[in-house]
């Protein structure tokens, strides 16, 4: 089942278009990887998903629901979560006070007077936490955490919001070469046994080949090629534009 579809999705900056008339489908469980050289227009499609930036033309479906357009709000109350390139936490907060807040925000709850907001959803927060493997670290501050474990916080603020869609951007940067597998692996987990459909974007190719069941390739805004890791380093064209360069690393 196709939790994401996108057709013909167009956007121009001045003129100059970012993203033409991409489209592409993300299923339930699979792990889709978004590449391309600088000036892909990889962060403009990706914006267009999140609902940052409202297309020129082309349509967005979540499952059968229409959401071209929608805000970032909505599109998270809709099962649409995201990571950042930069970790977004409150650092005096403790772990699990971080993703409780995550799920007041996602129940619309409120501060109470009378029930200190400590106690709300502490133990769907240990939940969560014990899901990406912080539960020994509930209550240490998130400013004091290592950077590999504030992804996994990160993550697990996303997985708050019970999305159906999860997207990763550039997930692994800044991270040292295991932390990159580890947290890579966890979504990997996470998209087997929740269902969730996870599109990201990566520089590190060994982390694309090693973890996208499949990968698209962005060129000038465009999409060049589609399919496995084994099909993508085979392609003439992407060899050309982008990994027969030598290049590790892509852009925006």
């Amino acid at each position: 089942m196709s939790i994401l579809a996108v057709n013909g999705l167009r956007k121009s900056f001045g003129g100059v278009q970012a993203v033409a008339g991409v489209g592409f489908a993300v299923e339930e469980g699979e792990m889709l990887a978004l590449i391309g050289p600088n000036g892909a227009g990889k962060s403009t499609c990706f914006n267009m998903l999140n609902g940052q930036i409202r297309p020129d033309g082309g349509s967005i479906r979540l499952g059968a629901t229409d959401i071209t357009g929608l805000p970032p709000r909505r599109l998270a109350r809709m099962g649409v979560g995201r990571t950042f390139q930069i970790t977004a936490t409150f650092a005096s907060m403790t772990v699990r006070e971080n993703v409780q807040m995550a799920l007041l925000a996602h129940h619309r709850g409120i501060w109470r007077f009378l029930r200190p907001a400590a106690a709300e959803h502490r133990d769907e927060a240990d939940r969560l936490l014990a899901r990406i493997g912080m539960a020994e670290q509930a209550e240490r501050a998130a400013g004091i955490l290592a950077y590999g474990d504030l992804k996994r916080l990160e993550l697990a603020i996303a997985l708050a919001g019970q999305p159906r869609l999860l997207l990763m951007d550039e997930p692994t940067a800044g991270m040292a070469p295991a932390e990159r597998v580890a947290l890579m692996q966890l979504a990997r987990g996470l998209a087997t046994s929740e269902r969730i459909a996870i599109l990201f974007t990566e520089h590190d190719m060994d982390v694309v080949f090693g973890t996208a069941d499949r990968i698209l390739v962005l060129n000038r805004g465009e999409l060049i090629a589609e399919g496995s890791a084994d099909a993508i380093r085979a392609n003439p064209r992407v060899r050309e534009v982008y990994l027969g360069s030598g290049a590790t690393t892509g852009g925006h």
